[in-house]
């Protein structure tokens, strides 16, 4: 996970220098790295003061194949989440989360693959019966997709954590608030709750990927005085 999560970290970086160098340009573009970043039109997950840029990030396009493989017609995954069915959305992401965390067991991708990074599809994990971070965030996205959420609210998140270091979770936006499934396998939490010590880096879905960058602060008006007065 760790140089996946350092790309990641590293994409984030980039973003943010480059729109801090286009805010001191007029007329500059706010991003100019292609092919690593690239805008798209769709809609992220702006959640705890950052704003959702859409990028194109190619060093994740093997993983996010993997992650995103449809998972659906799994018999293992119906058979998981068929408690489920008549639950509220709110006790589905109980259930998941404390279902998908006590059923996959953790492993490391080394022991798993052979690799140093790897994120399974959800068919492998629930074949395998077990799993990195990585690999029951996924496992979390496919069963909660299959219970009627939408895929546009699902996103895998790579995060750096105060306590936890770099984590990857599910994050799910419901009702304009993202909730968090994370790895510990404790409740379901609002993201805004944990303000101070979680830190989004990246965030994947099915409608793209983005980077998550501070808010940039509104221009000073003695700043735009000048360029009033040349007009």
């Amino acid at each position: 996970m760790r140089s996946l999560f350092c790309a990641g970290a590293a994409i984030a970086a980039a973003l943010a220098l480059t729109a801090a160098s286009g805010a001191t340009a007029a007329g500059a573009p706010v991003i100019g790295l292609r092919p690593a970043i690239a805008p798209r039109a769709s809609l992220g997950p702006d959640m705890l003061g950052t704003v959702a840029v859409s990028i194109h990030a190619d060093r994740f396009t093997g993983s996010l194949s993997n992650a995103l493989q449809d998972t659906s017609s799994s018999p293992i995954l119906q058979g998981m989440i068929a408690p489920a069915r008549s639950l509220t959305p709110f006790q589905q992401l109980a259930y998941v989360q404390s279902h998908v965390n006590n059923s996959i067991r953790w492993i490391s991708d080394a022991t798993e693959w052979g690799l140093h990074d790897y994120w399974a599809t959800a068919s492998q994990t629930l074949a395998h019966g077990a799993g990195d971070m990585e690999d029951r965030a996924i496992v979390k996205m496919h069963a909660l997709k299959a219970l009627g959420f939408r895929p546009e609210n699902l996103f895998l998140t790579m995060a750096r954590d105060r306590v936890g270091g770099p984590i990857t979770v599910l994050t799910v936006r419901m009702n304009g608030h993202y909730i968090i499934l994370d790895d510990t396998g404790g409740a379901p939490f609002d993201a805004n709750t944990r303000h101070s010590e979680f830190q989004p880096i990246l965030s994947f879905g099915w409608t793209g990927a983005w980077a998550h960058t501070r808010a940039a602060p509104p221009m000073p008006i003695a700043a735009l005085a000048p360029a009033v007065r040349s007009k």
